[in-house]
């Protein structure tokens, strides 16, 4: 229940709402529990003769108590239910712009099926807590209130009597309810562990199917399915059992009440209108006393379901903007300097990426990383736009730290096309435009940063042009067509600095050399950071830095490093033999 305290800002946000849903289930319950003093009245007046028009006007204001009781009824329904929606927005809206400020490190751990199925069905759950969790609590507690006062003033003792069930529903609502709860609980973590599965299969289909494992895959998910179908059948066992021992207890309040009534109705000390109302009393509180139950199951999925998203909640960035930040000048010129950093991934402390690592870019230069595997070139990039922070040292950008700039401002100026390329589902030009504004407002631009990855040409053989809709991961799109579409949308945004993260492996070696010579006729005055495995690109670069194990083994241009005689000579041989036997095959 502690955990359901996390949403007193939404309810405090919507309190003028609930605050009259709260005044509207006043209303309806006076008039509900007003309207069977009319049936008493009516029934007791058919002993005397000649009565029918009092008989009609109890029956018509029975009829209009009746009504009125449903029309404020509905008023609760727009004003409780609503409000419940509404922060269901806003709860989803929360939700997901927190997703957007969590840094990779957590997406790194995160199953995607998991957030997803923390975004819908516990957010489900939470919104049924706000909506009928709240209104029905509320309205059970003053339904009993007025019934009970009401049943008072007819006969105490009877009162006594229809309430004697009571601890024995308290004591079934207190057993079962803690039941309830694990079991939901459980039930929403098999829940996500099937979304998450879904998501992997649907993502991953044509590996699946390459290696012939859609029996194996089908046999994973009926299992998991089959879990989450029987946790579901036990809480519904369980529920049925709670509501078919609440009946039975209600339905055994009633003999008591009658045998004892009938006994004062002969005694002369009830009257049968007395009678009569005291069983619609009783019968009205059928329904608020078994909703404690269905209301307990709500606020026990509720509060398992706002335990997950609090832990996404609580998940706070790692990189964050500084109190002091303030935006790069407009002058902006693209020098970056890598001030004695060291580096190492959360986890992997023993371990580091990189290690005081110095150097500085000049602006508008053309600088190639290069190394063996694992060197640390991509931890040394992701340095710049702070995709990560360094535990040690500092990176500056026209002598300024990264910490100290927005990230919004930052990564303004900054473009980032890393290895892992991704396409959205939309028209090509919406994908090169993306982030900057309509596409349809800058048609011009959007050819230009085509032209420059090499794409235009391709887009032109397409049916529909820069209008051809992509498929999910841009799958009518070859390997090479969907980094050069990603590079076009770094180039969109007219960057002062460029980084190319192993971005053109897909593309051809001539397709490569064009797209660098472009790079270096349109963006003269872009600082060009460029991750390649191949020298026969990188040795066009103003200079090479070639790391090894996350330090600068050396620094110079092409003719420099092969005057040298050391790592880049070594990886440059080897390109040249690699080459070589490409050809002779």
């Amino acid at each position: 229940m502690k955990n359901l305290l996390r949403l007193k800002k939404y309810l405090f946000r919507y309190k003028r709402k609930l605050f009259s849903g709260f005044v509207f289930i006043i209303l309806t319950n006076v008039f509900a529990v007003s309207a069977p003093r009319f049936i008493g009245n009516a029934i007791d007046l058919l002993e005397n003769p000649f009565v029918l028009p009092d008989i009609l006007i109890n029956i018509g204001l029975y009829i209009l108590f009746a009504a009125l009781g449903s029309i404020f009824l509905f008023m609760v329904r727009q004003n409780i239910i609503v409000a419940s929606r509404v922060i269901e927005f806003d709860l989803k809206n929360d939700y997901y712009a927190h997703l957007q400020t969590l840094s990779r490190d957590f997406y790194n751990k995160a199953s995607t099926g998991e957030l997803i199925a923390r975004g819908t069905n516990d957010l489900n759950a939470v919104r049924d807590f706000l909506g009928p969790g709240i209104m029905y609590s509320i309205n059970t507690f003053f339904r009993l209130f007025f019934a009970i006062v009401a049943m008072m003033t007819i006969s105490p003792v009877l009162t006594l009597l229809a309430l004697f069930p009571a601890p024995f529903f308290s004591y079934a609502v207190y057993r079962i309810g803690k039941s309830i709860q694990k079991r939901t609980k459980s039930i929403q973590e098999s829940y996500a562990d099937i979304t998450a599965l879904l998501q992997e299969n649907i993502s991953g289909i044509r590996v699946i199917r390459n290696y012939t494992r859609e029996a194996y895959e089908t046999g994973r998910f009926q299992k998991i399915n089959e879990t989450y179908f029987r946790k579901n059948l036990s809480l519904a066992k369980l529920q049925a059992s709670f509501f078919a021992i609440l009946t039975a207890l209600l339905a055994l309040s009633l003999i008591p009440v009658i045998w004892v009534g009938g006994i004062n109705v002969v005694n002369g000390t009830m009257t049968i209108g007395d009678i009569a109302q005291f069983v619609i009393y009783v019968s009205m509180l059928s329904w608020p006393i078994i909703s404690i139950g269905w209301v307990t199951n709500i606020i026990q999925k509720a509060s398992s379901a706002q335990t997950r998203l609090n832990e996404i909640f609580d998940v706070k960035p790692d990189i964050t903007d500084n109190i002091a930040s303030e935006c790069l000048p407009e002058d902006f010129r693209g020098e970056i300097e890598f001030r004695n950093v060291s580096f190492h991934y959360p986890g992997n402390e023993k371990q580091e990426a990189l290690s005081n690592i110095s150097f500085t870019i000049e602006p508008g230069s053309k600088v190639a990383i290069v190394g063996a595997t694992g060197s640390g070139k991509t931890s040394l990039v992701n340095l710049i736009p702070r995709l990560h922070d360094p535990q040690k040292g500092s990176v500056l950008l026209d002598g300024r730290d990264v910490r100290t700039i927005p990230l919004a401002d930052l990564r303004q100026h900054v473009g980032f096309v890393p290895q892992t390329n991704f396409v959205f589902s939309d028209t090509i030009a919406n994908n090169i435009d993306y982030g900057v504004a309509n596409a349809s407002d800058h048609l011009e631009h959007i050819i230009e940063a085509s032209r420059i990855a090499n794409l235009y040409d391709d887009i032109m053989d397409f049916p529909d042009g820069f209008d051809t809709m992509l498929g999910e991961k841009g799958i009518n799109l070859s390997g090479g067509q969907k980094q050069r579409t990603c590079i076009a949308r770094a180039l969109a945004w007219k960057p002062a600095i460029l980084i190319l993260d192993d971005a053109l492996s897909a593309v051809d070696t001539g397709t490569e050399t064009g797209i660098f010579e472009a790079l270096l006729e349109k963006l003269p005055n872009t600082t060009l950071l460029l991750i390649s495995h191949r020298i026969s690109t990188v040795k066009n670069c103003d200079r090479i830095v070639v790391l090894q194990n996350g330090k600068i083994a050396e620094t110079g241009s092409h003719e420099e490093l092969l005057a040298k005689d050391n790592i880049y000579m070594e990886l440059y041989t080897q390109q040249l033999l690699e080459d070589e036997i490409q050809s002779i095959n």
